[in-house]
């Protein structure tokens, strides 16, 4: 095979590759960037992030095909209409990160563990597993009031209208059930007591990738929307949702990442009164 042929067989390979990823990405919907209204928060010094970018999003864990790192509440994972921060633009600005994609997203105002792959390879990987819910993410949520039940599992289809995610039931209109889709969350109540109003500490696994789907299935289905959700409950701007554990497969083995600062528990266990 002559110089030609390998650069034609690299470019429609890498053509292959990006229409993969394309056609995963487009079906992705789990936590996909939220389009209300979160005070975006720049990087602590925007002027090193080019040499200092491990402290702009540290790294949990690292191997030779993908990177987790620790996403702060306030900073996109994309670009948009008047997002001038985002991890992939901190990813951009150095070189030894340039190629580095997202495989997932989390909504600007969620914190917690993030996977981004070192290739074009490893991100059809991943991607296709995120899509096939080959991996799992477990989410620490603080809620609005107390759920009826301490822990259960919410099976409920979810409708996203084009600006929120509405739980649909059988006294919803036909068109509105054939075009929902199926969404499973479990939960479980770590605590509760009064942080201003009652409230709820729950840890939260999604079996489904759904837009939206914990703060709608917390809202809607329990209640007890998600602390600061302007969305779907209260008009505070800060959301209390941070994405603590996900779990990868990994050469046929199951990996667990465990992020290592609950930034929900931080943020709430000096000012909130548990009572278990």
């Amino acid at each position: 095979m002559d110089v030609d042929e390998k650069k034609a067989e690299q470019t429609w390979f890498d053509n292959c590759i990006d229409d993969m990823l394309m056609d995963e990405e487009q079906s992705l919907s789990d936590e996909e960037e939220d389009d209300y209204a979160v005070e975006e928060v720049p990087p602590s010094n925007p002027t090193v992030v080019t040499t200092n970018l491990t402290q702009q999003l540290p790294a949990i864990f690292a191997n030779e095909s993908l990177m987790v790192v620790q996403k702060p509440a306030g900073l996109a994972c994309q670009g948009g209409t008047g997002v001038k921060y985002s991890v992939d633009t901190l990813l951009g600005s150095v070189n030894e990160f340039a190629d580095y994609k997202l495989v997932h997203r989390l909504d600007r105002g969620t914190s917690g563990a993030l996977v981004v792959a070192k290739s074009r390879l490893a991100a059809v990987a991943l991607t296709r597993a995120f899509h096939n819910h080959d991996v799992t993410k477990k989410y620490i949520a603080l809620l609005e009031g107390i759920p009826q039940y301490m822990q259960g599992t919410i099976h409920n289809p979810l409708l996203y209208t084009g600006s929120k995610t509405i739980a649909v039931d059988a006294s919803a209109s036909e068109q509105a059930r054939s075009a929902a889709k199926g969404a499973t969350t479990k939960y479980k109540v770590l605590k509760t007591g009064m942080f201003k109003t009652p409230c709820s500490l729950v840890s939260v696994e999604i079996l489904t990738g759904r837009k939206h789907q914990i703060r709608a299935h917390c809202a809607q289905i329990l209640g007890c929307p998600v602390y600061g959700d302007t969305k779907y409950g209260s008009a505070n701007s800060t959301l209390y949702l941070h994405c603590s554990e996900i779990t990868i497969p990994v050469s046929s083995r199951i990996t667990v990442f465990q992020e290592r600062r609950a930034d929900v528990y931080s943020r709430v266990e000096c000012v909130a009164r548990w009572q278990c």
